[in-house]
């Protein structure tokens, strides 16, 4: 029979839950964070990804040949589905502005007298590709090299004919790669099973931090454990459970439209997936409550969720692995939930893990849900003990003096701690702290399995020719294709590399054995780095097999290599393509939730409406404020993390004010129209990452449906993600990127009229 005390507790369960849900019926704003942001975020991923491959990426060619080698070269790119030749200029100095304007992603540079120079010139051919766009511009550059490649073949094999070379051609082992769980090479699949769980668990944590935080008064939970009777485990238990409930649904339907709707279907088990989803939305939902009972204050509490959650996709190792980053990053990442259940879901929704694979990551959040909510309870007791403070929450400014509300909105900033703590230490805090997960800035020694059925000279070679590359480390030797493959499926490894036998034979007698390479398909970032470095180490191993082989057979196979080469981002590091393109949503959100936390303060507090001269004054102030974090970043924290900047100064100084007005009006205008200033965080937080990826430096805008496209221009920081990476990166001038601070400009006239209008009117609705 179940105790008194149980029923109590049951009771006091069943009555917060009810609590719980009778509030969510009547809030308008905790509806539009639990129904509107949800399907609206999701809706625009799902639309923003739909095509899922780069294809008709804009390039151009710079022909100075001529030849029928050159057309044949042009002829095969525009045949490319990948590719759409845009332009074709007569120099490489002409080609310039259209990679820095962002109008082409690569060039194919064709000098002069190549096909007639086939032998002698065999690095002449260069593609060059806009690093600052990495995603686009390597893809764009190694369709292009495939087009230059195929067009040189026919022409070199005719050349060594009519030079009476041997017919026995002497090849190069072919690499067949196979991507399992991803064949397409998909972006739909990566992408939006990276970027949809990490919205979902954001937006949860927000809700939950609102949910709980909601019955603080004034830093004490005296009042809400009093109509609890005192039972705080059982009433944090019901109030919680209906924001895991409504984020698991919205994960689930994910799944649905994702590998249903979608067909990219589910290689392991349903259950576990869905086991794995509810742990996450529980852990966060445990995380969330314990933030709120350890600090006391429901902004410090979203503060540190946006720390923890807002850049758990950059630390979850989805996308650069952290294997060898710094030590903070990788413990920091096995902290991280997130981290865990992305694991849990590459392994059943991509691979078809072993369910035992998975089970480790499932008991970690488990048991981090437990933990964090078995320390949560005795915090909120004892802030059930503690007497409520009173808090002064006023900002007056003068309505009509301009000056007056300058100087007092900056002074409002340093009076009030969510002011502070989001528009100055956030700005700082995440210059460092976001370049941490990708400070190793290219995948290094990435474990790769090797089933090795030759057994001979060459094939030992070769795995020693692995062995030396940055990128790759052969953990495992083994015979069988199975075990290597399972021990991928399971996640022991990142790729197989399978050397048939008599692959050494067949190499040295002019019909190669192609080798096998096998890679993990939930995580693209990688394949990429494993590609280049496998093939690189093949063609030493075939190059050393094949010494004594005449030259002149050789010679038959020979065609012009093909040399990319990487603009405005060299060294090809992830951190220099990802870190300045975020650095422009860091700013952008920190600026728009301090604005937005700046209106919803004077509005909860009943301040004075202002006049035309006060809020100019107030607007100049969040300005002022934005620029100088804006170049706080573009200075001192990208010389500091060694990222390109500064490519044009002048650019720059012009388009910091522009986006700084933007965003603060903007940050305006929708704090007023919030009933308390904490919404400010609880729904613009969960925006950020989608933001991020609308903003066309991950996924490229052409590739968007043209409204979405539309629509993501109405955010200012997609604008100046274009603007500030090629101003910074690739050193563009002011009328190379007019279109994007001719819509800064706009946005900024647009939202200061309605942020005046609303900040101006004698009652706010």
């Amino acid at each position: 029979m179940t105790s008194p005390a149980g029923r109590r507790s049951g009771g006091v369960f069943a009555r917060a839950l009810r609590a719980e849900i009778a509030h969510l019926a009547r809030s308008r704003w905790d509806q539009v964070l639990l129904v509107v942001m949800p399907l609206a975020l999701l809706g625009a991923v799902a639309a923003m990804l739909f095509q899922g491959v780069v294809r008709d990426a804009p390039v151009a060619v710079v022909d100075q040949d001529h030849s029928a080698f050159s057309r044949a070269a042009i002829r095969n790119m525009q045949s490319s589905p990948g590719l759409r030749v845009v332009a074709q200029p007569p120099d490489l100095q002409a080609a310039w502005p259209l990679m820095r304007a962002g109008r082409i992603y690569s060039v194919a540079y064709i000098p002069k007298g190549i096909e007639r120079n086939a032998f002698r010139q065999s690095d002449a051919l260069i593609v060059y590709y806009n690093g600052a766009f990495q995603t686009v511009g390597a893809l764009a550059s190694t369709a292009q090299t495939l087009a230059l490649a195929e067009a040189a073949a026919p022409m070199i094999l005719e050349r060594a004919r009519a030079a009476g070379l041997p017919a026995a051609e002497v090849k190069p082992p072919a690499v067949q790669v196979t991507l399992l769980g991803n064949p397409q090479l998909s972006f739909e699949l990566f992408l939006g099973g990276l970027i949809a769980p990490g919205v979902l668990h954001l937006l949860m944590a927000c809700a939950a931090v609102m949910g709980v935080g909601r019955e603080l008064r004034g830093g004490s939970l005296m009042a809400w454990s009093a109509r609890m009777d005192g039972r705080l485990a059982a009433a944090l238990a019901g109030k919680l459970t209906p924001y895991v409930v409504v984020f698991t649904l919205w994960g689930l339907a994910w799944i649905a439209w994702l590998c249903g709707w979608r067909g990219w279907g589910v290689e392991g088990s349903l259950a576990m997936l869905a086991a794995g989803l509810v742990a996450l939305m529980a852990v966060t939902a445990a995380l969330s409550a314990l933030l709120v009972a350890l600090t006391g204050d429901m902004d410090v509490a979203f503060s540190a969720t946006a720390i923890y959650a807002g850049a758990a996709i950059a630390f979850s190792n989805g996308t650069l692995p952290l294997n060898h980053g710094p030590v903070f990053s990788q413990v920091w990442s096995a902290i991280l939930p997130f981290t865990h259940y992305l694991r849990l879901q590459s392994q059943q929704m991509v691979l078809g893990s072993d369910l035992a694979a998975s089970l480790p990551s499932l008991l970690i959040l488990a048991g981090v849900a437990l933990a964090a909510f078995a320390l949560a309870v005795p915090l909120a007791h004892r802030l059930a003990r503690r007497a409520p403070k009173a808090e002064d929450l006023s900002l007056e400014l003068p309505p009509r003096s301009f000056g007056g509300a300058f100087l007092g909105g900056l002074a409002g900033i340093f009076k009030h701690r969510p002011l502070s703590s989001t528009l100055l230490l956030a700005v700082v805090a995440y210059a460092f702290y976001y370049p941490l997960a990708y400070a190793g800035q290219t995948p290094v020694k990435l474990p790769l399995a090797i089933v090795d059925q030759d057994d001979s000279a060459l094939s030992r070679r070769l795995v020693r020719e692995i062995a030396a590359t940055q990128a790759l480390d052969p953990v495992a030797i083994v015979r069988s294709p199975d075990e290597a493959e399972r021990m991928m499926r399971n996640g022991r490894v990142d790729a197989v590399l399978n050397i048939p036998s008599r692959f050494e034979a067949s190499l040295v007698h002019g019909d190669p054995k192609g080798v096998g390479l096998y890679l993990n398909g939930a995580y693209l970032v990688r394949v990429t780095a494993m590609g280049k470095a496998l093939a690189g180490a093949a063609a030493a191993a075939a190059e050393h097999a094949l010494t004594p082989v005449s030259e002149a057979a050789r010679l038959a196979e020979r065609a012009p290599s093909v040399v990319q080469r990487p603009l405005y981002n060299t060294a090809e590091g992830y951190g220099s393509y990802a870190v300045p393109a975020v650095s422009a949503i860091i700013l952008q959100q920190t600026l728009l939730l301090g604005a937005a936390l700046f209106a919803g303060l004077r509005r909860e507090t009943g301040a004075q409406p202002l006049a035309l001269w006060g809020f100019l004054g107030l607007w100049a102030a969040l300005t002022t404020v934005g620029c100088l974090s804006s170049l706080f970043y573009f200075g001192f924290v990208f010389w500091f993390q060694d990222y390109p900047r500064m490519g044009d100064l002048a650019g720059v100084l012009l388009a910091t004010p522009i986006f700084a007005a933007g965003v603060s009006a903007l940050g305006l205008a929708i704090g007023s129209l919030f009933d308390r200033h904490e919404r400010a965080m609880q729904i613009l937080v969960g925006t950020s990452v989608p933001l991020f990826f609308l903003g066309g430096a991950a996924w490229p805008l052409f590739l968007m449906p043209q409204p979405l496209a539309w629509l993501a221009h109405l955010s200012p920081s997609t604008s100046a993600i274009q603007a500030f990476v090629k101003l910074n990166a690739a050193g563009a001038r002011i009328p190379e990127v007019a279109p994007e601070l001719l819509t800064l400009l706009l946005l900024a006239i647009l939202f200061g009229v309605l942020a005046g209008w609303r900040l101006t009117r004698p009652a706010q609705a």
